[in-house]
């Protein structure tokens, strides 16, 4: 006779259920996948395994009551870190910059011509922060992607001034950048060439804020302040979890 779940495995195949959808919608709507979708899935995963399993009713002993334990104690631990990386990426994105500070814009996918949905998110607040301050200039920052025909830096540049009426003679293009750590890097030259302010306006999603803002500080920004907007919620997971682990790697390379 099979043993009957139990609340808790229900619990679990619920909640693994909930959490593998979340995880994939991002690879089954735009085809993205990489560790923001597969550790999430993992997990959906194994929560789906513990509510499917045949329930035991005798208590663990041995190795097995190990393995439980060290796995509870990791996902506590994880849990904690995650907490504190989300605690540092809402201050971030709180952070008010100071008035007329330089805006740079981070570049993110394009679609031919035109801006996705996270990029011009990121445009249109830069845009009201220019409008709000007449004496502020703004860097556009990215580079030729896979499969791209324009640079990400010519596409906002264009949006910025077609779509949202800035002056074109107020926005700077960084067109070599690749990566984040080098949009601030290559963006902070560009501003010193200029003469302009040093005091900058990262404009990006809250998830990446703080990443983005502490690469400004070392590229030699002297405030940094957050023009953050919200991410669509199917990527929302699979963003966060992405941007964990590079926010690891910041801490551990400087990068």
């Amino acid at each position: 006779m099979t043993a009957k779940r139990t609340r808790a495995q229900w619990c679990l195949l619920a909640a693994g259920s909930l959490l593998l959808v979340w995880a994939m919608m991002p690879v089954v709507a735009d085809g993205v996948f990489g560790i923001g979708a597969a550790l999430p899935g993992l997990v959906a995963l194994l929560l789906l395994w513990g509510g499917l399993r045949r329930p035991n009713p005798q208590p663990l002993k041995g190795w097995k009551k190990r393995m439980v334990i060290t796995g509870m104690v990791l996902v506590c631990l994880v849990t904690l870190l995650g907490g504190v990386i989300t605690g540092l990426m809402i201050h971030s994105a709180t952070t008010h910059p100071v008035d007329n500070a330089t805006v740079i814009v981070l570049g993110s996918k394009i679609h031919g011509n035109q801006p996705s949905r996270m990029m011009r998110d990121r445009l249109k607040v830069a845009a009201a922060y220019l409008r709000e301050h007449p004496g502020a200039n703004c860097v556009v920052t990215g580079g030729l992607g896979p499969g791209e025909t324009y640079t990400e830096a010519y596409v906002m540049k264009k949006y910025l001034v077609e779509q949202e009426g800035i002056a074109p003679d107020r926005i700077a293009c960084e067109e070599r950048a690749t990566d984040t750590h080098e949009n601030l890097q290559f963006s902070m030259e560009l501003v010193r060439q200029r003469g302009w302010s040093t005091h900058v306006a990262v404009a990006t999603q809250v998830f990446h804020q703080y990443r983005a803002d502490q690469l400004a500080l070392k590229a030699g920004a002297d405030s940094v302040g957050g023009l953050a907007c919200l991410t669509p919620f199917h990527l929302t997971l699979n963003y966060w979890t992405r941007e964990c682990a590079a926010i690891c790697r910041l801490w551990v390379t400087g990068y």
